[in-house]
């Protein structure tokens, strides 16, 4: 099961209370969301029994880090050093979590010939709270959604991407929504449930909010509240 929604809630309640929002953890909140991309190579290259596949993989997360810290020296505006500093944290936190809670098997070490690390801990999970987890991780997504807009509309001057975004971040709301009531009514009506179609909503729903949440970096050249 993924739970990328409950990650970046709880990272959003930490910064909330402990910090301000700045660029490292706009980068943390990013890196949550990368590792579960990799739902896109289980159908093509990995057994599905596999959770976490090559982006959860620490030489995997470690030479992209050192890829995006070169690029970030040559040019800033593409990726600030200190976004890239969060997104490995992001990451590192994202895999670790994982380790404990997601109940499959991570490739830790790919591309290393050492086998892939079990979770510690198994939770078996009935379609009941399959259905029940993944309408609560759309709500998540949708709330998400819902703080980056609501503090970018209370600033004071925005740049046409962070116009954008605001536009782009409402649809994805919409569409959180329509997932969410989506998978409510196959629940209601005992739909069998489809691993599927659970990771084609979240792959989907986590590349359209990388790619806002990276058009908003330029906002945070200032430290500023989350809510």
């Amino acid at each position: 099961m993924i739970y990328t929604g409950f990650y970046i809630i709880s990272a959003l309640f930490v910064i909330n209370k402990l910090s301000t929002f700045s660029k490292i953890n706009l980068g943390i909140i990013m890196g949550l969301m990368i590792p579960d991309l990799d739902i896109f190579f289980k159908y093509l290259i990995f057994n599905n029994d596999f959770h976490g596949g090559i982006f959860h993989s620490i030489i995997f997360s470690t030479l992209v880090f050192i890829m995006l810290l070169i690029v970030s020296e040559f040019n800033s505006k593409i990726i600030h050093r200190a976004i890239v500093n969060g997104l490995f944290m992001g990451i590192l936190i994202h895999i670790f979590l994982d380790i404990l809670l997601s109940g499959g098997k991570i490739l830790f070490y790919w591309p290393l010939p050492i086998n892939a690390i079990d979770s510690l801990f198994k939770i078996n999970l009935n379609y009941e709270l399959l259905y029940i987890l993944s309408c609560l991780q759309f709500l998540l997504l949708r709330y998400f959604g819902y703080k980056l807009n609501s503090m970018l509309i209370k600033m004071k001057y925005l740049n046409g991407n962070c116009c954008r975004s605001i536009n782009t971040i409402s649809r994805f709301m919409k569409y959180q929504f329509i997932l969410f009531v989506l998978f409510l009514m196959m629940f209601i009506f005992k739909v069998q449930f489809s691993i599927a179609l659970i990771d084609f909503s979240i792959f989907s729903s986590l590349l359209v909010a990388l790619y806002f949440s990276y058009n908003i970096k330029e906002i945070f050249n200032k430290d500023i509240k989350v809510g």
